[in-house]
């Protein structure tokens, strides 16, 4: 379930980066990202470091930095990073604690690189209601044979008194879910797990909408994540194709990319069929 997570939020680094990728070990002095997200209570489990594209010239391909001396402390005690592969460091025997400082660094070039970061407190959140029910919407080749109605909306909500950001996950944990509305199904293949993800602002709830924000029936497990302000800078800049990347926002010394804690409350939501 975490790595699952963490590729949610990886996802929005791509903006430094290319999709295809291959792994080096002799190391060229190039520009590197830091793409590494600590969540509370959990252990340390996919840091990744990759090269920056803006100085791989013609070569379109994302370059992984491997066997890198990486480290994670808290002050108190440093945690030694075991490198497995495609440029991702972890230590499952870390567990990162609530409200308290860390830094990451590692040498590359005769450089340190550096960042820090604070994981916020976990906040308890409530659900209005743990199950809804919704129709199949079935189609035969023409418009479709019933008229779907839709559950009201669900709302979720928490304390936020300190006005930090927030955003929520909507995942679908069945093996083989079967979706709402007919045309999405394939006969062929298994059905992928929907998940639908909010954008981060500052909040205290959440109107889950389930005509747009739920495809699929089965169990559901929604996510309220609380993040730090560098976070939402990078996920805006994400979105943002006319901000130049030359510059993106970042809190590495030393390098591009993001070090940041996250802290997160999962609440269950079933999607009965009628």
């Amino acid at each position: 379930m975490k790595l699952i997570i963490s590729l949610i939020v990886i996802s929005f680094v791509i903006t430094f980066t290319s999709c295809n990728e291959e792994s080096i070990i002799t190391l060229e002095t190039k520009t590197p990202i830091v793409s590494a997200y600590i969540f509370g209570g959990q252990p340390i489990d996919s840091i990744r470091v990759t090269q920056s594209n803006s100085y791989a010239g013609n070569d379109s391909r994302l370059i992984t930095l491997e066997y890198l001396n990486v480290k994670i402390s808290d002050r108190e005690n440093t945690f030694e990073l075991s490198h497995f592969g495609e440029g991702y460091y972890q230590n499952l025997n870390a567990l990162i604690e609530f409200e308290k400082s860390y830094t990451i660094e590692f040498e590359l070039n005769s450089k340190i690189v550096f960042a820090e970061t604070f994981i916020p407190q976990k906040r308890e959140a409530a659900i209005q209601t743990n199950e809804i029910s919704m129709e199949k919407i079935e189609f035969t080749g023409g418009p479709p044979t019933n008229l779907p109605t839709f559950p009201d909306p669900v709302e979720i909500s928490w304390d936020n008194l300190e006005g930090e950001y927030y955003y929520v996950v909507v995942q679908n944990i069945e093996e083989n879910p079967e979706y709402v509305n007919s045309r999405l199904e394939d006969p062929n293949l298994e059905n992928r797990r929907f998940t639908f993800t909010s954008e981060p602002q500052i909040m205290n709830s959440y109107t889950n909408n389930p005509r747009r924000e739920i495809q699929q029936f089965g169990t559901h497990h929604i996510i309220v994540f609380r993040v730090n302000p560098e976070y939402a800078a990078l996920y805006e800049t994400s979105g943002n194709s006319s901000l130049s990347l030359a510059q993106p926002p970042s809190n590495i010394e030393n390098g591009l990319g993001i070090f940041t804690g996250v802290s997160s409350d999962t609440l269950v939501l079933e999607v009965k069929k009628i």
